[in-house]
């Protein structure tokens, strides 16, 4: 049987008749601790979320081969009509909070595992898998040393083996099951607020030693920038340690990375996150020249983040040219309605994202257009109401001609039905796919049944990039 039926968009092939030819009598064959983290965390501190231990695997019944029906003269004729798939991104996110925790309990490869199952079960095609949380490795170091959550802790055990490799382990979990994997980098984080620094002396070193010790101009050079001129202080920043875009050493250190993961592993992508600037008071750094005209200043900061999107994408494409290379990207790119309260990915963080679109150093966007934290009610109450989520699904669209835009959806939210909008209202709006945020929020609200029934009832390639 063919049963894939996309809304009536498949294209139909007939095929003719084909004649089955059945034997006389026979039949025919039957078949953690809260992460300290920012954009997204806070429905990690709100739900408690822990990451559940993975049941043990129940082994499949022994399927016995079907004797063959004896010969008979009698032949049924039938008509096979295939519906070809329609290609669809449906990527989910996989967030290191997804399936480690910080209370002294080590991760564990049966999850990564469990992971693989659970999005090839309820249809998903691609893992954005995150592999570097603050400059540190969810992978085999590489440049970068182990990451502490892998062996149960925040920051004290930093550079230390978890005697398994979690990138490969999804690898080949994912690919096994279909499934592509991007390799999800978060960029300028470089490491956490209010823990102190991280281990020292280890190999390889951890980037805010490295930043440190080779920026040629002090000891936080290299780091954000407050508008009066003031470093992002270790202790008393707010979330993350940002390193400043502006320092070519920075961009190096990314493209390194990426480099690295593209040579050592078979990756489907790379997906680019916290691609921008922290804010619109930042940075006001050493590598920053001074301007009279604020609009120059943020131009020339914009350009910053672009040359970084420009060198990983060359880096990408030089060594796998079919891969994909995606960002996850500020859901209001402009805020042209005068929303109140909303903030632009191109004014306030120099986030230029349709230009990466525009120019080919994307080959899509996943633009952020959900809550950090849903409501509990149905439909959810926040200021990400459906209408404005179809408005900037609209927007991105409109200025993505010949490159693909895959709005980002929350997975938790308190019914799934505001999740199914979402992704009705992306289709209708012609976006060739989503990203769902994130396999946690998922997993707690149990959703993984009501994704292959409702809008994932049959299998989709994934569509080739541009």
């Amino acid at each position: 049987m063919f049963p894939f039926q996309a809304r009536g968009r498949g294209r139909v092939r007939t095929l003719g008749w084909m004649i089955l030819a059945l034997g006389l009598g026979g039949a025919p064959p039957t078949g953690a601790l809260a992460p300290i983290d920012v954009e997204n965390a806070l429905w990690y501190q709100r739900s408690g979320y822990v990451p559940p231990a993975p049941a043990a695997r129940t082994p499949l019944p022994q399927i016995l081969p079907t004797p063959p029906s004896p010969p008979g003269p009698y032949r049924a004729y039938l008509p096979l009509i295939l519906r070809a798939p329609v290609p669809e991104f449906r990527a989910l996110w996989v967030t290191r909070f997804d399936w480690t925790r910080t209370d002294g309990t080590p991760a564990r490869p049966e999850a990564l595992v469990a992971i693989a199952e659970g999005a090839a079960a309820a249809r998903f095609n691609v893992l954005l898998f995150q592999v570097r949380g603050t400059g540190d490795a969810y992978y085999t170091p590489g440049h970068e040393p182990w990451a502490a959550r892998l062996t149960g802790t925040v920051t004290r055990t930093t550079g230390i083996s978890p005697g398994f490799d979690p990138l490969r382990i999804l690898l080949d979990a994912a690919h096994a099951r279909g499934l592509q994997v991007h390799a999800y980098v978060n960029v300028y984080p470089t490491w956490l607020c209010g823990v102190g620094a991280p281990p020292d002396g280890l190999n390889p070193p951890h980037p805010f030693w490295t930043f440190s010790r080779t920026n040629g101009r002090s000891w936080s050079a290299w780091r954000a920038h407050d508008s009066s001129g003031n470093p992002m202080n270790l202790m008393t920043c707010s979330s993350y340690l940002w390193a400043t875009p502006a320092w070519p050493g920075v961009r190096d250190q990314v493209v390194r990375v990426v480099q690295d993961l593209m040579v050592r592993y078979p990756l489907d992508g790379v997906h680019l996150d916290l691609v921008r600037y922290p804010g619109r008071d930042y940075s006001y750094d050493p590598f920053t020249p001074s301007f009279s005209d604020p609009a120059a200043r943020a131009e020339w900061q914009r350009e910053q983040v672009n040359a970084l999107v420009r060198e990983v994408r060359a880096a990408v494409k030089g060594i796998r040219p079919h891969a994909w290379v995606t960002a996850a990207v500020w859901g209001v790119y402009q805020n042209r309605w005068g929303w109140p309260g909303f903030t632009s990915g191109y004014s306030d963080y120099y986030q230029d994202s349709v230009r990466w679109l525009r120019e080919g150093w994307v080959d899509a966007l996943m633009p952020m257009i959900y809550p950090a934290a849903p409501s509990a009610n149905c439909p959810d109450t926040t200021v990400w109401t459906l209408e404005r989520f179809r408005t900037l699904v609209a927007d991105f669209q409109a200025r993505a001609p010949g490159r693909y835009v895959f709005p980002g959806i929350h997975g938790g939210y308190a019914c799934f039905q505001d999740v199914r909008d979402r992704i009705e209202a992306a289709r209708s709006l012609g976006a060739r796919g989503m990203a769902i945020f994130a396999y946690g929020p998922a997993q707690m609200r149990g959703y993984w049944d009501e994704f292959a029934a409702q809008v994932y009832p049959a299998p989709a390639p994934v569509p080739p990039p541009p």
